[in-house]
């Protein structure tokens, strides 16, 4: 394990700054637009490593994998493609949107063999939402990094304790993420981890989150990426309330107006949002299982009232 671990580290490092050289030569890069949370141009894609190092654990490895890994790594090989795509030439939303439910429809299929059509509907809308969170939520320095390595650590915990996903599959992207992190959660960023990384690890996490409730038989684990889904969905009706288009660049979430607005800095902002969620998956194994929804419902309410007042706020500095 500790020589996988080795080898994937300087392979992963090597492909980095290998792109970092391929980026520069062709331009890869996010410029900066009026909404954009950055102040200066800076190298995208960075993230291409999530998806290196899936490929690498699946190389390397020699034991039986679940059935269900072969689709998702299939799938994510194709998100990636598609997102590098629009790394590099923006395409449109909706060919996005369509293609993310596609793949999700056919990793998560085997819920339908069951004949479970409810979950499976619940599971695809939420699937492409989450993936699409993951990449709204990536607009400033350090916070794919930072919230990344929190929730495959919380991950790699459960799993552990419960047979099921390879553990050196999550050790894979948690050292995937900490060489991306060396590069981006720094006051002046070398680069973002790009719509390949974001979406990518967002399929990621939802394989392996849904593959945790399916062998648990316990959802209570959405927990693990609530922080995020708050932030997320009143965005998401917010910007619906105010006649916008869910799927256009913006600069509404709660971390965009800390940053644009109370100028705090990206890597502060990071840090909160990581150690935050950090601090709620700790709590969550500590109480007893027949009070972890209840949990679930009273860190949903406490972070939406410090969305809202902190949202009020901003509009009272406004004014």
């Amino acid at each position: 394990m500790i020589l996988f671990y080795i080898i994937t580290f300087v392979l992963l490092l090597i492909c980095e700054l290998g792109y970092f050289r391929i980026a520069r030569y062709y331009r890869i890069g996010d410029k900066v637009t009026p909404r954009s949370s950055h102040r200066r141009y800076c190298l995208t894609g960075g993230g291409i490593i999530f998806i290196i190092a899936a490929i690498i654990f699946y190389i390397y490895n020699s034991s039986p994998l679940p059935a269900t890994f072969g689709s998702m790594l299939i799938g994510a090989g194709i998100l990636a493609v598609v997102s590098f795509a629009d790394d590099i030439r923006n395409l449109s939303p909706g060919i996005r949107l369509i293609i993310q439910s596609i793949i999700v429809s056919v990793a998560f299929s085997y819920i339908l063999q069951w004949g479970y059509l409810d979950i499976f509907i619940i599971v695809l809308v939420c699937g492409v939402g989450l993936i699409n969170a993951y990449n709204f939520m990536d607009g400033i320095n350090g916070i794919t990094a930072g919230y990344s390595l929190v929730t495959l650590g919380t991950l790699y915990y459960c799993f552990y304790n419960t047979p099921g996903v390879p553990l050196d599959f999550i050790g894979a992207l948690i050292i995937a993420v900490g060489i991306f992190a060396f590069f981006n959660y720094r006051k002046k960023a070398v680069c973002f981890a790009g719509d390949i990384g974001s979406i990518v690890m967002g399929f990621f996490i939802l394989y392996l989150i849904i593959e945790l409730i399916w062998i648990r038989n316990n959802a209570t684990s959405i927990v693990f990426l609530l922080v995020y889904g708050v932030d997320t969905v009143y965005t998401i009706f917010q910007r619906l309330f105010m006649g916008e288009n869910i799927l256009l660049p913006h600069r509404h979430h709660l971390y965009q107006v800390f940053a644009n607005q109370w100028r705090i800095p990206h890597y502060v902002i990071s840090t909160g949002y990581a150690s935050a969620q950090l601090f709620i998956n700790i709590i969550y194994f500590l109480i007893p299982e027949e009070f972890q929804w209840t949990y679930v419902i009273i860190v949903t309410m406490l972070l939406s009232a410090i969305y809202f007042v902190a949202k009020r706020s901003a509009r009272s500095l406004r004014h």
